[in-house]
C-alpha cells in the first residue's frame, strides 16, 4: 500500500515538473528579442535603416533659441517660446506631467517669431528650418546663431506594455525600440512578433504595419524610426486572452484532471 502511494506521489510530482518545464521553455523563446541575430564574440554586423529627418507639420511646437550680440533682442526672441498663446500646456505621460513650450506652427505652415516676423517652416526638416530662421536672423543681427528642436514629438504606446500611455520625446531620432523602452518594455503576455505601428501619412490616411521584434530585420524596417503622433499597439498573446476570460482556475482544473488521471492509472 505504501509503495502504491509513493508511486502516485512521484507521478504527480514528475507530471508537475514536466508541465512547468515545457511552459518555461516555450515562454523563454517567445520572450527573446532578435532571435536570429548572429551570436559572435567579435560583434554581429547587420543592416540598419537610414534615418530620415522628420518633416515639420502644422500644430507642431518648435523650441527655438536665437543667440545674438544684442542680449535684449535675444531675450525677446527666446522668451517668445513661453508667451506664445496656446503653447504652454500639460501632457499626461503615464504618471507625470510635462510642460510644452515653443512656437506652434500655424495652419498656414508658419511660425511668428518676435523681431524676425512670420516664417514658413511646414514641410521642412529641422535642419532646413533652422537654416531658414538663421538666415532671417542674420538680416537683423550679424553672426546670429539658431538652435531648434521639436517640443512636442509625441508618440503613444498601448496594449501589453508595462506603462501604456502618451509620451513626449525631445529627440526626433526615436526608434520603435526607444518607444518600447519608454513604456517599460512588453509584458510577458505581449506578442513580440506582432507589434503594430499606426501612422497617418502625408495625405491624411492611416497606415498600419506590423513588425517582428524577435527578428533582426526590425533594424532594416522603413518604420524603425518613429514620426510625430505614431501609435504602437502590442497585441496580447492567447494565454493573456484566456486568463482574462476564465482566470487561472482553468489551468488549475486541467492540472488536477491530469493528476487524477495518473492516480487512477496507478490504482
Amino acid at each position: 500500500m505504501k509503495t502504491t502511494c509513493n508511486k502516485k506521489f512521484r507521478f504527480s510530482f514528475y507530471l508537475l515538473v514536466a508541465l512547468l518545464s515545457l511552459s518555461s521553455c516555450g515562454n523563454t523563446k517567445k520572450l527573446r528579442y532578435f532571435q536570429d541575430m548572429p551570436q559572435v564574440k567579435s560583434g554581429a554586423e547587420f543592416n540598419l535603416t537610414k534615418f530620415e529627418e522628420v518633416k515639420i507639420q502644422s500644430d507642431d511646437v518648435l523650441n527655438i533659441r536665437v543667440n545674438t550680440v544684442d542680449l535684449e533682442a535675444s531675450e525677446a526672441i527666446n522668451n517668445g517660446n513661453n508667451v506664445t498663446p496656446g503653447i504652454a500646456r500639460n501632457i499626461s505621460t503615464s504618471g507625470y506631467n510635462q510642460m510644452i513650450t515653443g512656437y506652434m506652427v500655424a495652419n498656414d505652415g508658419t511660425i511668428d517669431i518676435p523681431v524676425l516676423g512670420r516664417i514658413e517652416v511646414a514641410g521642412l526638416t529641422l535642419t532646413e528650418a533652422r537654416n531658414k530662421v538663421a538666415a532671417k536672423a542674420e538680416e537683423f543681427y550679424k553672426g546670429a546663431t539658431v538652435s531648434m528642436r521639436f517640443a512636442n514629438f509625441r508618440m503613444s504606446v498601448i496594449g501589453e506594455v508595462t506603462r501604456p500611455g502618451t509620451f513626449i520625446i525631445p529627440n526626433q531620432r526615436t526608434s520603435v525600440l526607444d518607444a518600447v523602452a519608454v513604456a517599460g518594455d512588453l509584458t510577458v503576455y505581449g506578442k513580440r512578433n506582432n507589434v503594430m505601428l499606426i501612422r497617418r501619412d502625408e495625405t491624411g490616411k492611416a497606415v498600419a504595419v506590423t513588425m517582428d521584434l524577435t527578428s533582426k530585420e526590425i533594424f532594416n524596417s522603413p518604420y524603425f524610426y518613429l514620426r510625430q503622433n505614431d501609435v504602437l499597439y502590442v497585441e496580447p498573446t492567447r494565454t493573456r486572452l484566456i486568463n482574462a476570460d476564465t482566470g487561472s482556475a482553468r489551468y488549475i482544473s486541467v492540472f488536477i484532471s491530469l493528476v487524477s488521471l495518473g492516480i487512477a492509472i496507478f490504482r
